[in-house]
């Protein structure tokens, strides 16, 4: 239970009133509180540009504030850490956590009813930030703000890892920004290592190539892989498929995994328009193209010799496909290597997992005229403050923000919890350095190689679609392409639905 203060005026104010208000109020009660929202309480001590470091830190000593975040490490760690943020701010966060789902949804409500019963919220880019950057803060007035602390190592794109910022922070208009990077989920590849070494032989026999996965490996290769292992299936052998993609209930991951395919092979992009500014009108989309087509006949082909509950498997439940034996190969968010690396509960750890980037693009599959890359999307989740709260409880929450994304922060949650880091500088830590490689007590930092120092560079890199419609895009493109594995359409089908569909949506 967190303590009112005494002199609490929130019977005397009304919500509606303080919100009118904004910070008028609470400078006119100089040292006074108020509750606002959901269990949020506001106190403020003024300072000025010349105050202490301290004092800067404690203006909103006695306050409260309520986060709403997605159940990832990043969120857990620093609930189990937070005194350490009381302690130095005399602020109470209060850490409410769920399935991503469900935070949008809650999200939603709040900051289109026009409530801050969340003062802060995961701004997850595409299913939360693409619909809502509207009513998020513009934090560009805060980060330069001398009577606030400030992180010393700044805001710009140059401390975050490549692109972070763009796709979490920027949405439609690059002179607002309405979160930080605080953690991040990359695609790359996790694959057995072990497997790869003992039936390579067998593999090379029939298809005149090692069975090994490279940087230079190919979606044609992937599917290679997988006809392989499910043919030694089928004759009886006691091996696990070769593949399984991310389908399930959510869609926006099965539109992730077949984006990563269409990127790779061309850079096809579902629309023509700046993929990281992202767009409100986009125009017609692509989908329904002759590489489209392509593309979906070959992942139609894929999914016909991947693991038997392909369309069932989730984010969560592919990790788990892969954690217990059943998969050889998986592309999967690098945040997952840590439950990998478990040996109590997987028995892909102890070095039989290998980690690299997503598969490139094979030149026979390419008829657009584009370049074969490494396709690799991600899920960046921001920290964003809500923009109908008062100044002051968005002061405070900034406050908030600048420390959750903090370099030491994140480093201790990647010490604690397989946590993802978003701010650059915590690679030049010697103990994440060392973390790199086996041994490691970092597990997550084995996949880095792929992730922060090739995946999310460009040309690999590819983030959208951003557009206010993202979560109904989602919807459609996950439908059709489930359609399309199910056998109910044809590759073709499924691509000409997606594109009427996709353009009635945005009225085109």
């Amino acid at each position: 239970m967190f303590y009112i203060p005494k002199n609490s005026v929130h019977k005397t104010v009304s919500r509606r009133k303080f919100l009118e208000l904004g910070g008028g109020t609470a400078a006119a009660l100089g040292i006074g509180s108020m509750t606002v929202g959901l269990g949020t309480v506001i106190t403020r001590t003024p300072v000025s540009a010349a105050s202490s470091e301290d004092a800067k830190w404690r203006q909103y000593e006695g306050t409260k504030l309520v986060f709403m975040s997605e159940n990832t490490p990043p969120s857990f760690a620093i609930r189990d850490n937070i005194k350490a943020f009381y302690d130095l701010t005399g602020i109470e966060v209060e850490i409410i956590t769920d399935g991503l789902p469900i935070v949008q949804q809650k999200v939603g409500i709040d900051l289109r009813g026009g409530n801050s019963d969340f003062a802060l919220s995961y701004v997850q880019d595409k299913p939360i930030g693409a619909p809502f950057a509207d009513f998020y803060s513009d934090l560009t007035p805060l980060l330069g703000d001398e009577t606030l602390p400030q992180d010393p190592e700044g805001y710009g794109r140059d401390a975050w890892f490549e692109n972070f910022l763009d796709v979490c922070g920027v949405y439609y208009d690059r002179d607002r920004l309405i979160a930080l990077p605080y953690d991040s989920a990359v695609a790359c590849t996790f694959y057995r290592q072990d497997l790869y070494e003992k039936y390579s032989k067998e593999f090379e026999a029939e298809y005149g190539y090692r069975l090994e996965y490279t940087k230079d490996s190919t979606w044609q290769n992937v599917l290679d892989f997988a006809t392989f292992f499910k043919k030694l299936r089928d004759g009886g052998e006691d091996v696990p498929y070769g593949y399984a993609q991310h389908n399930g209930n959510f869609t926006w991951t099965t539109q992730l995994d077949i984006q990563r395919m269409q990127f790779a092979n061309g850079r096809w992009i579902d629309f023509d328009i700046d993929d990281k500014l992202g767009s409100r009108e986009p125009g017609p989309c692509n989908w329904g193209d002759e590489q489209s087509v392509l593309i979906m006949e070959k992942f139609k082909a894929l999914g016909d010799v991947s693991h038997p509950d392909n369309l069932a498997n989730g984010t969560l439940e592919l990790n788990t496909v892969y954690q217990s034996g059943q998969i050889a190969m998986q592309v999967q968010y690098h945040e997952f290597a840590a439950s990998v690396e478990n040996a109590e509960t997987s028995v892909a750890a102890g070095g039989k997992t290998a980690y690299a980037p997503c598969p490139k693009g094979a030149p026979d599959w390419i008829v657009n005229g584009g370049d074969a890359v490494n396709g690799t999307n991600c899920g960046i989740g921001g920290i964003g403050i809500n923009g109908n709260a008062s100044e002051d409880v968005k002061r405070a929450a900034y406050i908030f923000a600048i420390w959750a994304t903090s370099k030491n922060t994140q480093f201790d949650v990647l010490k604690g919890v397989g946590g993802t880091p978003t701010r650059k500088s915590v690679m030049d830590i010697p103990e994440v350095q060392k973390a790199r490689t086996r041994p490691t007590d970092m597990p997550n930092a084995l996949t880095f190689d792929a992730v922060y120092d090739f995946g999310i560079k460009d040309p690999h890199f590819v983030l959208g679609p951003k557009i206010p419609e993202a979560n109904e895009y989602h919807n459609i493109v996950a439908a059709e392409s489930q359609n399309c594995l199910a056998g109910r359409t044809t590759p073709q089908e499924a691509c000409a639905t997606i594109k009427q569909q996709i353009d009635n949506l945005n009225g085109v």
